[in-house]
């Protein structure tokens, strides 16, 4: 029978059909905008339940550890254990960086005439050996002189910008406690709601097909899991060193800048970096220079620590991929997902690598060469040289 599409439209019940295509057609194409809005619309308001899946993925980590090392293999007291754990983090996290926070920028803020009197003192000096022209010197110490009435006034107008901000923050307690709740409930039913899913999967997938999706989920389960638990140990491992070892030094702000190191450092390659820096410039600012130059120097030293004996104990091959891909991963996760993505694009990428070394070597096991070669040699070699061997 002749395709219908190369039919020419020749009665009026033909040019009918066709007329009602086309506006059929420009009907949906019309829609898309209003329809990509309430998917949008949509996946806004479900986001406080992806939140609670995140939630209770992170804190299946350490309900398995509760439930194999404490509970004897029950589920409920670990689950209350994996929470008590976590508010505990939380609030210990918030009684040490928020004092310290209001404390900081109260001193900052009360110190910065003097820091712009001293910084106008010594730059108008230096001008003066330099035997630079008085009009631009006076012009840039009288800007310095200014720039602590212009910081007050920047406090002052971004006042009810924060009071907004805290009025908004109304609905994100609702969404965090919806996440909670949801997290609990997934956590609570985990087992049903994998073995609901897996029956789903086989009633509508061929059985060979649904295996491979399963092989899929328990990959990156795998990778998910080993990679987030080491990274969350390891940051905490070393938000503890970077604490101790500035209590040793008489560092100030120990607690607020050990937090922030470890909560960064869960990002990696760029984490330590991201930490180390806002808090080398809160020492500077708060009058300490030499403490930000033993800082940076320390956080040198711990990040070596780290990186040549702690994290590659805890994180071991958890990806299994190599340097630039992480770099990669992180550029284009970040690119992508901000801060979340730079956490998540690692094991995503691991998953990719894993899927795409599988196919490779599929593919070139059908065509009757040797995986482990890179295609170099044959299937016939390797069993030769095995029998030879033998």
């Amino acid at each position: 029978m002749k395709n219908w599409l190369d039919r020419v439209p020749r009665t009026v019940r033909d040019w009918l059909c066709l007329f009602t295509a086309a506006a059929l057609i420009w009907l949906v194409v019309n829609a898309l905008p209003n329809t990509a809005g309430g998917f949008k619309a949509v996946l806004g308001a479900l986001s406080p339940f992806a939140g609670g899946i995140a939630l209770a993925y992170v804190l299946d980590i350490p309900t398995r550890f509760y439930a194999d090392k404490v509970c004897r293999g029950k589920r409920g007291p670990a689950i209350v254990l994996a929470f008590l754990t976590f508010f505990g983090v939380l609030a210990a996290v918030i009684g040490l960086v928020v004092p310290q926070l209001v404390q900081s920028t109260s001193t900052f803020v009360n110190a910065l005439p003097t820091y712009l009197d001293n910084a106008a003192d010594f730059l108008g000096g230096v001008m003066t050996d330099l035997n630079m022209d008085t009009a631009i010197t006076q012009r840039f110490t009288t800007f310095l002189e200014n720039s602590g009435n212009m910081v007050e006034q920047f406090f002052t107008s971004v006042m009810p910008t924060v009071a907004g901000a805290a009025a908004g923050a109304a609905g994100r307690v609702v969404d965090m406690v919806v996440a909670l709740a949801a997290s609990i409930y997934l956590l609570a039913e985990k087992e049903p709601l994998l073995k609901a899913c897996r029956a789903l999967l086989r009633a509508l997938f061929p059985p060979r097909a649904a295996a491979g999706v399963l092989a899929v989920f328990q990959l990156a389960n795998r990778t998910f899991s080993g990679y987030i638990g080491g990274q969350l140990l390891d940051a905490l491992l070393v938000g503890i060193e970077t604490f101790v070892a500035m209590l040793i030094l008489h560092l100030n702000y120990a607690p607020m800048i050990a937090v922030l190191v470890a909560v960064t450092n869960i990002i990696p390659i760029a984490g330590p970096y991201i930490g180390a820096i806002p808090s080398a410039l809160l020492l500077l600012l708060s009058g300490e220079p030499l403490q930000a130059l033993i800082f940076c120097i320390l956080i040198l030293v711990v990040q070596q620590v780290d990186g040549n004996f702690i994290a590659p104990r805890i994180l071991g091959g958890a990806t299994g991929i190599s340097g630039l891909w992480v770099l990669v991963a992180i550029i284009v996760g970040g690119g992508l997902f901000g801060i979340a993505g730079m956490v998540i694009g690692v094991p995503v990428m691991a998953v990719i690598a894993a899927l795409l070394k599988q196919a490779v070597g599929a593919g070139l096991t059908a065509r009757g060469l040797d995986p482990e070669t890179g295609g170099e040699t044959t299937l016939a070699d390797r069993d030769g040289e095995q029998a030879s061997g033998g």
